[in-house]
């Protein structure tokens, strides 16, 4: 007659322990959650008391599908070893969220236990997690612990964590707000990698290096805080962010931008860098098709390949410093708006494909370069260079005239300052050279002869003509016109003009 007392007792017990799908229960130490569920599989709920390890938290991520909301809030996570668990560990340390613990589950609710000191490896990752505070007792967060979570909509760290691990973040896809309180030094590689929605990041100014891939594919963020702590900037850092300026001027101390660090940030219109002698990786802006205005530290001397590849609608007048020593291979290349262009006084090497595509150049000034600077391959392809004017020394016309692609040029003895090109006989057979030098004005075609030379000041009076010349050289002397303004006009044999107005 007992027997069936005491199973009324049970049921009544188990209905005050499970409602519906939901269930509370307390462990008789690490490893026992299996045990205490039993069949009740298909909960949606669950609420944890005693002591966990690795083990029962590997059981929950397998075993349990439909478990959504997970309360650990009374729980001790106490050390395991020698039990294999899916993750393939089978060493697990106490008061850590184990590496995997969670990892691919369904759970969308949790509440850690206070106490916890560590988040593991990618322990909460690809979950469906829509937020997350994690205790303050937590000094280390693992790689990937939150990474593919695709619910979660923000997430701050608080200020006890002192590291924190490669991709935390990565891909969390609706992801829009991000607040590191914690003290870091180091944000990690590829940590915000692909959170698309990321909007709003708070970086602690104790930051000193951005690691490779931490921001890219966040095409949501339009601007970040650059704390004047900062040391490095690694590889991709930003790539193909949403970034529409970049204000470094603050970071003092920068000392290198890695490879194509803000490469095909589409939005990307303004950078303004430091006074440092920052390092700078190769295709830092490749493809940032909306950048305008660049300042790059002045004390610069180096543009690496590809620097500015791509990058059509940059103003080509103020984007290099003047210390610039060398342009490496395709580093402005495209640069198709650029009508002219001053060679920094100091450059000595330009490298293959460096300024290709300039198609609307018209005049180059390099009178101000002490040497010929040598060439990589095909610098200038695609670009007519017999319809561009080279305004170089007297000292260095003739080298410049000799030297392989430069002598394709209108080389031209002068300076863009002083002359201005009217007209530039299109149509003419060969090139017309305007040669100024001390006292006189040497005109010079490539084969079709000058028939006339007439010169006028300003006012529009003739100050010189000659007639019937039939030549394809003419000097004229120039000094009695020392300090004037004038317009020289030359008539070709076939009935063209080239037309210049020079200082004297």
């Amino acid at each position: 007659m007992r027997r069936p007392t005491i199973l009324t007792i049970a049921a009544v017990a188990l209905s005050i322990a499970m409602s519906g799908q939901t269930l509370s229960i307390t462990t008789n130490g690490g490893g026992t959650v299996g045990m205490e569920i039993g069949d009740n599989k298909s909960i949606t709920e669950l609420t944890i008391a005693g002591e966990v390890n690795a083990v029962d938290f590997d059981y929950i991520a397998n075993e349990l599908g439909e478990l959504t909301k997970l309360d650990l809030s009374q729980v001790k996570v106490v050390a395991t070893s020698g039990t294999k668990t899916s993750s393939g560990n089978s060493e697990f340390q106490a008061d850590e969220l184990p590496a995997y613990a969670l990892f691919g589950s369904n759970i969308s609710t949790i509440v850690l236990p206070e106490g916890i000191t560590k988040i593991g490896e990618a322990a909460l990752g690809n979950t469906r997690l829509t937020e997350i505070s994690i205790p303050a007792s937590v000094t280390t967060i693992g790689n990937y612990a939150f990474t593919k979570c695709e619910g979660l909509k923000e997430i701050t760290i608080p200020a006890t964590v002192v590291e924190i691990g490669a991709g935390m973040i990565k891909d969390c896809t609706t992801l829009t707000k991000l607040n590191i309180a914690a003290p870091i030094t180091v944000v990690p590689d590829d940590m915000a990698n692909g959170c698309a929605a990321l909007s709003e990041v708070t970086l602690p100014p104790t930051v000193t290096s951005i690691g490779n891939g931490s921001f890219a594919n966040c095409g949501a963020l339009r601007a970040i805080g650059f704390p004047a702590t900062l040391l490095e900037i690694g590889d991709k850092a930003f790539y193909n962010s949403g970034v529409t300026s970049v204000e470094l001027g603050n970071s003092g101390a920068l000392a290198s931008v890695g490879d194509f660090a803000f490469a095909e940030c589409k939005q990307l219109e303004s950078v303004a860098m430091g006074s440092s002698g920052t390092t700078l990786g190769k295709g830092i802006f490749f493809g940032d098709t909306s950048l305008q205005q660049v300042q790059l530290p002045p004390t610069t001397t180096v543009i690496p390949a590809f620097t500015f590849k791509g990058t059509s609608a940059i103003d080509a007048t103020t984007a290099l410093p003047s210390s610039t020593r060398e342009i490496g291979d395709y580093a402005l290349y495209g640069w198709e708006q650029a009508e002219e262009f001053r060679f920094p006084d100091d450059i000595g090497y330009i490298g293959s494909g460096a300024m290709e595509g300039w198609t609307a150049l018209k005049k180059i000034e390099a009178e101000n370069l002490a040497t010929v600077p040598t060439l990589g391959e095909q610098v200038w392809a695609g670009i007519n260079q017999g319809e561009v004017y080279l305004y170089v020394t007297s000292e260095k016309y003739e080298e410049f005239k000799e030297a392989e692609q430069w002598r394709d040029f209108k080389v031209t003895i002068g300076s863009t300052d002083a002359t201005e090109i009217i007209d530039d006989a299109t149509g003419a057979n060969g090139n017309v050279d305007f040669i100024i030098g001390d006292g006189y004005l040497k005109v010079k075609t490539q084969g079709e002869e000058i028939t006339e030379i007439r010169i006028y000041d300003l006012n529009g009076r003739s100050r010189y003509s000659a007639a019937e010349i039939d030549a394809t050289t003419a000097i004229v002397g120039t000094a009695q016109w020392r300090g004037s303004t004038l317009i020289v006009d030359v008539t070709l044999a076939n009935g063209s003009h080239a037309t210049i107005k020079l200082s004297i």
